[in-house]
C-alpha cells in the first residue's frame, strides 16, 4: 500500500487539471462532462491494471486439496479416514453390512427379544 498515496495524488491531479483545462478552453458543459468521464475511465483502467498486478496473499483457511490417489479411499468430510477397504462395496459382505447398519431405528423382532 506504500504506492497508493502518490498514485492517488497523481490521478486526482490529472482529473483536476483535465477539468480545469476543459473549462479554460471554454467548452460546453456537456463536453467538459464527457472529457472528465473519459478521464475517469482512464484512471479506473489504470487502477484495475495495478490491482491485478499486485500479489495477494491466499485467503485464510483455504488450502488447495491434495491430489487423491486412485487406489486410496477418499477421506470423509469430517477428516476421518474411510474405515472400509477400497473394494468393500463391490460385493455384499459382513464387513459392509456391519458398517451400514442403521442405529437408532425401530428394532425388528429379533433384536426386540434381546
Amino acid at each position: 500500500m506504500a504506492g497508493f498515496a502518490p498514485r492517488f495524488a497523481l490521478e486526482a491531479g490529472f482529473l483536476i487539471l483535465l477539468g480545469a483545462g476543459a473549462g479554460y478552453a471554454d467548452l460546453r458543459p456537456a463536453a467538459i462532462v464527457a472529457i472528465l468521464g473519459g478521464g475517469w475511465i482512464l484512471v479506473s483502467l489504470v487502477e484495475l491494471a495495478v490491482w491485478r498486478a499486485q500479489a495477494r496473499p491466499p485467503v485464510a483457511g483455504y488450502a488447495p486439496e491434495p491430489a487423491l490417489d486412485e487406489g486410496a479411499p477418499a477421506p470423509a468430510e469430517d477428516g476421518r479416514e474411510y474405515p472400509l477397504r477400497p473394494d468393500a462395496g463391490d460385493a455384499p459382505s459382513e464387513e459392509v453390512e456391519a458398517y451400514t447398519r442403521v442405529i437408532g431405528g425401530e428394532p425388528d423382532d429379533a433384536s426386540a427379544a434381546e
